[in-house]
């Protein structure tokens, strides 16, 4: 898998990692009393983090990182039997075989993806 594909995958779930942890799972306080974690902190922790990693992008896919996240949610999904799994649209055929050899993007969503068999 291309690295800059494997930084995007670390980001995106360090951005879910975030969502989870500032999510009120209704037990009020239970990161605080039963782990330790100040959720506030830890969200912070993990911004830090994902900046660092977004430092490492290309710069065009760092732009396009910033823009799809926010909105997008996952912003790296699977392609499998020729089926985008961000919009469930399929991609064409000719794209399908092709290894992992860049950073590729979904024409339909516009997610990243990357090819599974």
């Amino acid at each position: 898998m291309h690295s800059q594909l494997m930084l995007l995958l670390e980001i995106q779930d360090l951005h879910l990692q975030k969502s989870d942890l500032l999510t009120d799972p209704g037990e009020e306080g239970v990161e605080a009393r039963h782990f330790n974690i100040e959720p506030d902190l830890a969200a912070a922790a993990l911004d830090d983090k994902i900046q660092e990693l977004k430092e490492e992008l290309e710069p065009a896919i760092r732009n396009r990182c910033d823009r799809g996240f926010p909105t997008l949610g996952r912003m790296v999904v699977p392609v499998i039997g020729g089926v985008c799994y961000g919009c469930f649209v399929s991609i064409p055929t000719a794209r399908t075989g092709e290894p992992n050899e860049g950073v590729e993007t979904c024409e339909n969503c516009g997610r990243f993806i990357y090819f599974l068999s």
